[in-house]
């Protein structure tokens, strides 16, 4: 058999063309893998194989593929096993690599991101520019919150240690936590101090329902009660000793953020503090992807630069701030700053 594949690539190379073709091929496969990963654990394969192998039959009868879809889902599964995430042996198909890791309970953060860099990413990526001709933005209900609380887990042991170092161990605290998600962090908290109470208020109906199933389940809704609503409409009232925002200033317009934080220091007794941790400007391609959404998306904002936001706390009549970097090579930041004195609420427009 004669080869005669030399002469086009030579004929590529000459115009131009080939580092172009061969820069794109290169990329395609990770592309390819995200998706079929995101794809497989949305659609309920991960846990259809998490025991073991299944055969294709058993497969076919779960999908509902019959026909013509009976070689589509081949199709697919061989797409899978093409990337060396499936393996097909004489039990069936079986999980391997990174989709055999993604599979496990414990690292359903980690398949959250991929679901969220496969599905909102992407759409932000792709459908930014056309929106922007067209005068529009995106909004928070094109935003999955239930997903976002399920991938913000990913930087959970780093929140963690943010909250060791600044927690006190023991005697009576009272925290506010502006945007509870899933409610893992108010479980940390409790942990870390038995004598803890605490509310949180979260902005989004259905992630503040999957907070309130959450602590219960973890025994705490005597010391720990969840509020759906708008921070920025709160009347102040009851003081805390300590205020979080975890990963959400990004939610706030920056034109409001001075007014935000002068808000929710007014809920801060004397000698308390708000613990505010959050990526920042300059950080990696997933930092990027959220600085974008921060930016393109009605009623949010970009991300802080980080003496930005030490100028807006101060502004906002914190005394103190301490700043820690809490990822490696990355621009996720805590900002720890002390109310010292009293102060007044500039409400926010909401």
């Amino acid at each position: 058999m004669r080869t005669m594949f030399v002469k086009p690539f030579l004929r590529l190379l000459r115009d131009g063309r080939l580092p172009a073709l061969l820069g794109v091929g290169a990329e395609l496969k990770s592309f390819y893998k995200l998706t079929w990963l995101a794809a497989a654990g949305e659609a309920g394969l991960f846990s259809r194989l998490a025991d073991g192998p299944a055969t294709f039959d058993s497969l076919a009868a779960f999908f509902a593929a019959d026909g013509q879809g009976r070689e589509a889902l081949e199709a697919w599964l061989q797409m899978g096993v093409r990337l060396r995430l499936l393996r097909l042996g004489p039990s069936g198909y079986a999980l391997r690599g990174l989709a055999q890791a993604l599979a496990r309970p414990e690292n359903d953060p980690a398949l959250a991101m991929v679901e969220e860099v496969a599905g909102l990413h992407h759409k932000l990526l792709c459908a930014t520019l056309p929106k922007l001709r067209s005068g529009e933005l995106w909004s928070l209900a094109d935003q999955d919150g239930e997903l976002i609380a399920r991938s913000s887990r990913v930087l959970e042991a780093f929140q963690a240690e943010a909250i060791r170092r600044t927690f006190p161990a023991q005697g009576a605290l009272r925290l506010l936590e502006i945007g509870c998600g899933s409610g893992i962090y108010l479980r940390y908290a409790a942990s870390r101090n038995p004598s803890l109470t605490a509310l949180g208020v979260e902005l989004q109906p259905a992630v503040a329902e999957v907070a309130r199933t959450n602590l219960r389940g973890w025994g705490l809704e005597s010391r720990v009660r969840i509020e759906d609503g708008d921070m920025r409409a709160k009347a102040p009232g009851e003081l805390f000793d300590v205020a979080t925002l975890y990963n959400n200033i990004y939610y706030f317009p920056v034109e409001e953020r001075v007014a935000l934080l002068e808000h929710i220091g007014s809920f801060l007794r004397r000698g308390g503090f708000l613990l505010l941790t959050t990526c920042c400007q300059g950080g990696s391609p997933a930092a990027e992807a959220l600085n974008l959404w921060g930016a393109a998306t009605r009623g949010a904002g970009r991300l802080p630069a980080e003496d930005e936001l030490v100028s807006q706390l101060r502004q906002a009549g914190y005394g103190r701030v301490k700043r820690t970097k809490l990822f490696p090579g990355d621009r996720f930041m805590a900002f720890q700053a002390f109310r010292e004195s009293g102060a007044v609420s500039r409400r926010v427009a909401v």
